[in-house]
């Protein structure tokens, strides 16, 4: 296998409920990635994901991961690695859907949020481009009105990435 062919490897499901996934990648984020979908369908039929997947499923420590107050959101720690941006948008996008019961929060905000937590961005949409691409959040909107909210597996994977990093900043997991 030639390093060209690690993100040759594409899944795509539909579901007759009208739910879809796809994901590209190397096969073990394909698997990774599987998972935490059918962990998020089963969840929705009435059955806890959290039940069928152990401690590590459902929702990551906010209050290990984030400041708020008001319609403020800041991470505490930068996430480490070349996709940082990115990765930081999509767990505050989550976070932002769960704490602050803002679905579709504009680039304003998440760019005040991103700049809160350490990372100076001029844009938003360039620095989540990648995500918008890969299916994981959705634009709507031009120009000011723009908005930004995560789909089914953009949601998934920002709470994989929030039990991630928050494992990271809190290792025994007692912060409270």
């Amino acid at each position: 296998m030639s390093p060209g062919d690690a993100a040759a490897h594409r899944l795509r499901i539909q579901l007759p409920s009208g739910a879809s996934f796809e994901a590209e990648g190397s096969p073990g984020f394909i698997a990774a990635e599987r998972q935490e979908f059918i962990a998020l369908q089963a969840g929705r039929r009435g059955t806890s994901a959290a039940a069928e997947s152990g401690p590590d499923a459902g929702e990551p420590a906010w209050e290990t991961l984030l400041e708020s107050s008001g319609q403020k959101l800041a991470m505490r720690a930068k996430l480490r690695g070349e996709r940082g941006e990115r990765d930081a948008c999509l767990i505050l996008l989550a976070a932002a859907r769960t704490l602050l019961r803002e679905r579709r929060p504009t680039a304003a905000q998440i760019a005040r949020w991103l700049r809160a937590s350490g990372y100076p961005i001029a844009r938003v949409d360039r620095a989540i481009q990648a995500s918008i691409d890969q299916g994981e959040i959705l634009a709507s909107g031009s120009r000011r009105a723009r908005r930004y909210e995560l789909s089914g597996p953009g949601l998934a994977k920002a709470f994989r990435l929030g039990r991630q990093h928050a494992a990271f900043i809190d290792p025994s997991g007692t912060a409270k």
